[in-house]
């Protein structure tokens, strides 16, 4: 698989997805394994975020659903594409902060090297889940809420760091008009830009 993610381009996106559909999927983790990997290539590689967000997107009808372990909803590829998303989001905003012990350790170039570097992965993240949004694998109260929390809706006390600012805008700007077309977006979208004008104070 990941041999095969390596080689992918726009020009051969529909060959390789017929080559990682014709893999037998046995449970939720080979499920979970292959969506993560699908993942981390996209953030890796934001050139290519739309070519890896049509395969998610042509993928989904594929890979079959598995029972859940605890009887709930059938397991499918789209909720485990949800779960990763969320995952994925709130380990970059957890892990954006660099410790003390870190900032003793590198200097300051090493330290700009590395914000740099987790920046650029948390905007690749922006414009695949914009990109997943846009083809329906995600709905808009998801969407919604992912940029109430880079703009600190909830916490009005609180400023938003820059790089999350900025990557709500290009968000906003990315996937904006489907969301103004939709009631679950248009409710997020008063609440983003009611907090982005106070911000502007």
């Amino acid at each position: 698989m990941p041999g095969l993610l390596n080689k992918i381009c726009p020009e051969n996106v529909a060959s390789i997805i017929e080559k990682i559909a014709a893999i037998e999927v046995q449970d939720i983790k080979q499920l979970e394994a292959i969506i993560e990997l699908m993942f981390k290539k996209a953030i890796t590689e934001p050139h290519y975020c739309e070519t890896y967000a049509d395969m998610v997107f042509s993928l989904k009808a594929v890979y079959p659903s598995f029972p859940s372990p605890d009887g709930g909803k059938p397991i499918t590829f789209k909720g485990l594409v949800l779960n990763i998303c969320q995952n994925e989001f709130e380990e970059l905003l957890a892990s954006n902060d660099i410790s003390a012990e870190q900032k003793a350790k590198l200097d300051e170039e090493e330290l700009e090297y590395m914000r740099k570097k987790r920046k650029d992965r948390m905007r690749a993240n922006m414009k695949f889940i914009g990109h997943l949004f846009l083809r329906q694998l995600l709905s808009a109260k998801v969407i919604g809420s992912v940029i109430c929390e880079l703009v600190l809706c909830e916490q009005v006390d609180d400023l938003p760091e820059e790089h999350a600012l900025e990557c709500a805008c290009e968000l906003l700007l990315a996937i904006g008009y489907t969301m103004e077309n939709m009631i679950a977006g248009q409710s997020a979208l008063t609440s983003v830009c009611g907090r982005l004008k106070e911000l502007m104070k």
